[in-house]
């Protein structure tokens, strides 16, 4: 779908998110919030909460609440029924948003920091950070929070924010996400970085495997059925689909501009993309 440009903003899907559930996609498009069926593709909410562009957006696991956040520095936190109940403000803009699966803690970066908010505290706990954070994503169990950085550091903390393990690259992180749970419980870390490779890396810091070359910047990756599959978008304006182990198997798709936001929908085989077009 063209998203028509609103409030002398320009349409750019920066970023996307699905509801657990499946049933529900989040757009971030200018300065608001869309949101979308799922099934059907109607358009049910246009939240407009943000007085400028909205850069992340992200749903709890158990479905309750979802939050955005983007240049005015602020994050707002929305329950299903799209209702803002809750603002929160970092001093710099809100570059990305992930939920803790377990603990339901909202985690929200900058360039400067990032935070750590739960729906049972009212203070939020903020963390200075030497670069900024591009990407995050908490591992399955919900202890650990990987922050992918424009220096190209992959910082690995703790539920309380501390750091355990950095991994040092020579170019931005922009994207990156653990893998869904395997029988084995073992964490791998999908990492595309903008030294044009896809690379893949355990809790503890150490590298699977060797790097895969992409030839082109990755700006959006996203597990795909179970894990099994690895889909990404970038600077070639293409939808990539890759094995879970980084081996390429086919284009799905073609856009006129970058790929910035590419989401596999729950319990489907279904991918939704975001880009300038």
């Amino acid at each position: 779908e063209r998203i028509p440009s609103k409030d002398n903003f320009k349409n750019t899907v920066f970023d996307l998110c699905f509801r657990p559930d499946g049933t529900q996609v989040l757009i971030a498009v200018g300065n608001r919030i869309l949101v979308y069926d799922a099934n059907d593709g109607d358009l049910l909410h246009s939240l407009k909460g943000h007085r400028d562009y909205v850069y992340a957006c992200a749903y709890s696991r158990d479905g309750k609440r979802f939050a955005s956040g983007g240049a005015d520095k602020t994050i707002i936190i929305w329950t299903s029924k799209c209702e803002g109940i809750l603002k929160y403000s970092h001093n710099d803009s809100i570059q990305c948003l992930s939920y803790n699966p377990v603990t339901q803690q909202l985690a929200s970066a900058t360039q400067s920091d990032f935070g750590l908010w739960s729906p049972e505290q009212k203070s939020v706990q903020k963390f200075k950070v030497a670069a900024k954070v591009l990407s995050m994503s908490w591992t399955n169990d919900g202890q650990y929070l990987a922050l992918g950085q424009i220096n190209g550091h992959i910082s690995i903390r703790d539920k309380q924010g501390n750091e355990k393990v950095r991994i040092e690259r020579n170019a931005p992180i922009w994207c990156l996400q653990w893998s869904p749970p395997t029988p084995d419980k073992v964490d791998i870390l999908a990492v595309g970085c903008w030294d044009q490779t896809l690379s893949f890396y355990l809790l503890s810091g150490a590298q699977q495997n060797k790097d895969r070359t992409l030839a082109y910047d990755p700006c959006s990756l996203s597990y795909y059925v179970d894990g099994e599959y690895i889909v990404m978008g970038g600077s070639d304006r293409k939808i990539s689909m890759y094995t879970k182990d980084g081996v390429f198997l086919k284009v799905v798709a073609e856009r006129e501009d970058w790929i910035w936001a590419v989401k596999s929908r729950p319990k489907a085989k279904f991918v939704c993309v975001g880009c300038n077009d």
